[in-house]
This record gives C-alpha cells, sequence and structure tokens, in this order.
C-alpha cells in the first residue's frame, strides 16, 4: 500500500481535514505542476495558469471536507482544478475554437477513404509514443480545440494520463473519450501536415530574389 499513490493521498487529505498545514503544503508541493500543466492546458497563458494553480489550492484547502474517501482523490482533484481554470478562462475574452465536423474524414461511396493524405495522418494513429511527440510539437493546434476535445487529448497525449483515469475524472464513459481522442489527434494530425506542406513553398519564396 505505501506504493499506491492514492493511498498516500488519502494519508494527507486525512491530515489535512484535521488542520494540519505541513500537510496542505506537501500536497502543494506533490500536485502544483501537474495542476499548474493542466490549467496552462486550459488557458494558454502563464499568468492565468498560475492565478487558476492558486485558485485550485484554495478551494482544496476550502472544500477538502466535502470530499469522499471512498473515491481516487486526483480524480476529484482534477475536476477541481479544470472548474478553477475554466472560471479563470470565463473572465477573459472568449478565444476562437474550430468545428471539428471540417476535419473529418472524407468518405466515398463505399464508406472507404477517399484522401491519400488521410492515411499518412491515421498511420501510428494509436502509437502512443507519436502520440505524445505529435502533441509536444502541436500546443496551438491543441488550442484551437473545443474544450471537450482539448481536455482529453491534453491530459492523455501531454500529462500521459491513464485513458481511464481521465475518463473517471471528466465522467465520461472510456468509449466517449476514445472518440474524443480520436477525433481530436485526427485533427491536430491534419493541421500538421497542413503547415508542412505549406513549408517548402513559404522558403522557397523567401529564396527567390
Amino acid at each position: 500500500m505505501a506504493d499506491d499513490p492514492n493511498a498516500s493521498d488519502l494519508e494527507l487529505v486525512r491530515r489535512i481535514k484535521q488542520g494540519d498545514d505541513e500537510a496542505f503544503r506537501e500536497m502543494v508541493e506533490r500536485y502544483h505542476s501537474r495542476v499548474y500543466s493542466l490549467s496552462y492546458g486550459v488557458l494558454r497563458n502563464a499568468e492565468d495558469a498560475e492565478e487558476a494553480t492558486q485558485d485550485t489550492f484554495l478551494t482544496l484547502y476550502r472544500k477538502i471536507g466535502t470530499f469522499d474517501e471512498s473515491k481516487k482523490f486526483f480524480s476529484w482533484f482534477y475536476r477541481v482544478a479544470l472548474n478553477s481554470a475554466y472560471s479563470r478562462g470565463r473572465r477573459r475574452k472568449p478565444g476562437i475554437t474550430v468545428s471539428l465536423d471540417e476535419y473529418a474524414p472524407r468518405l466515398g461511396s463505399d464508406g472507404t477513404e477517399t484522401s491519400p493524405q488521410y492515411q499518412a495522418w491515421v498511420s501510428g494513429m494509436e502509437d502512443e509514443v507519436i502520440a505524445r511527440d505529435l502533441a509536444e510539437r502541436a500546443e496551438g493546434f491543441i488550442a484551437e480545440l473545443p474544450d471537450a476535445y482539448r481536455d482529453v487529448i491534453w491530459m492523455v497525449d501531454v500529462e500521459e494520463m491513464k485513458p481511464a483515469d481521465v475518463a473517471e475524472t471528466l465522467e465520461i464513459s472510456l468509449p466517449a473519450l476514445k472518440s474524443r481522442l480520436h477525433r481530436a489527434r485526427l485533427y491536430v494530425r491534419q493541421r500538421l501536415a497542413e503547415a508542412a506542406s505549406s513549408a517548402p513553398a513559404l522558403s522557397e519564396r523567401r529564396a527567390a530574389p
């Protein structure tokens, strides 16, 4: 049990409930970087992400007594972090997001994909190493996604959380999570393919006298 992260978290939770400030400081040290990263994935602004992180830990301190110890702590706490980030985000001008319908695969009459580029995009789609490398290089494209899709790809591919844990945190089914993740990855891949295909032409124009 000593190696069980949830058991370790619960020990700190119980101490915090008893008013142990040192336990609270330990919890902040344990989760600060991950909460900040999650907040940054939502807000895309370092200052806002830090303020949302502070909001998250303040909420934790105030509402720790409402946590049901029969549940996983990190799932409850990540929901607190997401709510804090979105609350912070609502205070500023809304950003521009895209409709994923515009980037859905184009199917032929027989139901098969007609675009040859599509095979390149989906090749290795479920390869976790490729997916994570893709996410690291494509944060700007991830930020364009609607919230429901951005949260999923950020938490799975950037935060490297297990899909089952993300589904629990977002309170959605695992099939729903996999569907969102697939569509989000497809969109980001296509945007990367578009950017890559336009790069040579841009270089040629710059090189031209």
